[in-house]
């Protein structure tokens, strides 16, 4: 009986869940794009919206690796506690009331711990949005911007380029000699987008 009734806890979690990722997503991108002075909400797509969380939680596999353990532990960790709260170090970790059942112990914890959860992807988001934000503009200002990107338009005119973001429907990007986060369309204007070393940079000339 237990289980049948936890199903729709679960389901409503990982339904609030997502709506808390997908506003995560937009206030990463917010503050990243912002410190750029480009209203990021103006050129994208509901699509990139949906999406933008889960992009950038899956961007590198040390971040996959951490997210996964994490949200294992919040699901798994209430439920370990409870069906061990007899022994020693547990109740010493955690300071058990006797008094308390299974069940209250696990639902205790679950709560503290998806509180911890929203804690933590909060800073992730906000933090990660940001450090990029800031990185690129000290290198606009310091002059340390490395134009490793090249970007082929349809009419086959190339330009070495600095990619600071993109999405399904505009790309954003700087050129050397102008410190202003060019937007540009991708469909019908963009040919081609290729990441480049330094040392092939002359072949755009």
């Amino acid at each position: 009986m237990m289980k049948t009734t936890a199903l729709p806890d679960i389901q409503s979690i990982i339904s609030i869940g997502y709506l808390y990722l997908i506003l995560l997503g937009i206030l990463n991108e917010t503050f990243f794009y912002n410190q750029m002075g480009i209203n990021i909400l103006k050129y994208t797509a509901i699509m990139d919206v949906l999406l933008s969380p889960i992009a950038l939680l899956t961007s590198k596999f040390s971040t996959i690796i951490i997210f996964t353990t994490v949200i294992f532990t919040v699901f798994r960790g209430p439920s370990f506690i409870a069906k061990n709260k007899d022994k020693k170090w547990i109740r010493k970790v955690f300071s058990l009331d006797d008094t308390l059942s299974v069940a209250a112990i696990e639902k205790q914890f679950l709560n503290s711990f998806l509180v911890f959860l929203i804690i933590i992807l909060l800073g992730f988001f906000v933090g990660t949005g940001i450090g990029k934000g800031e990185r690129i503009n000290s290198e606009i200002k310091e002059n340390k911007v490395k134009f490793v990107d090249k970007l082929t338009f349809v009419d086959n005119s190339k330009e070495a380029v600095k990619i600071v973001g993109n999405n399904s429907v505009y790309i954003f990007y700087l050129i050397e000699g102008d410190r202003n986060v060019k937007i540009t369309p991708i469909n019908g204007i963009l040919k081609r987008i290729e990441d480049i070393k330094e040392s092939k940079l002359e072949d755009l000339d």
